[in-house]
């Protein structure tokens, strides 16, 4: 049997990955620090929210977006604006190289989806707990340029 120490060992480590199309749950026995990857979308749990983040104020269904671009690759969503309060960096979404992404307070339990249809499924990540957690994108280095950017599964 894993003990929740072992699990939290990995997640602190940063290799625990949602296995494709299987399910990944966050609850009580994460602490800030642990995190998952739902593909190319990191999400770690954080004991406050970013200074420099801002709440968005009256969200809408597309606040529910968790990627600023909304092309191919782009399917990681909140389930439900239910229950959430949600902060993003000042400028969100205005560089390729900026990996910070939203900071999601959940007051309830929620979900983060990777939404169907897409040829890379990834696990629904279950928030089974309030608590509050960053996500961040994954580095993806050209090889011409060298440059950062964000990676699009």
């Amino acid at each position: 049997m894993v003990t929740a120490e072992q699990v939290s060992k990995k997640l602190k480590a940063h290799t625990e990955t949602v296995a494709p199309g299987l399910p990944f749950h966050l609850n009580s026995t994460h602490q800030a620090g642990d995190g998952v990857w739902q593909g190319d979308l990191g999400i770690e749990v954080v004991s406050q929210i970013p200074n420099d983040y801002i709440l968005v104020v009256k969200p809408t269904d597309a606040d529910r977006q968790l990627v600023p671009e909304s092309g191919q690759g782009s399917h990681h969503r909140l389930r439900s604006l239910e229950g959430v309060k949600l902060y993003r960096p000042a400028k969100w979404g205005e560089s390729d190289t900026d990996l910070r992404g939203p900071c999601i307070v959940f007051d309830r339990p929620g979900a983060i989806v990777h939404d169907p249809g897409h040829d890379k499924p990834h696990g629904t990540v279950f928030i089974d707990d309030p608590m509050t957690v960053l996500c961040r994108y994954q580095r993806n280095l050209d090889a011409e340029t060298k440059q950062e950017r964000r990676s699009h599964d």
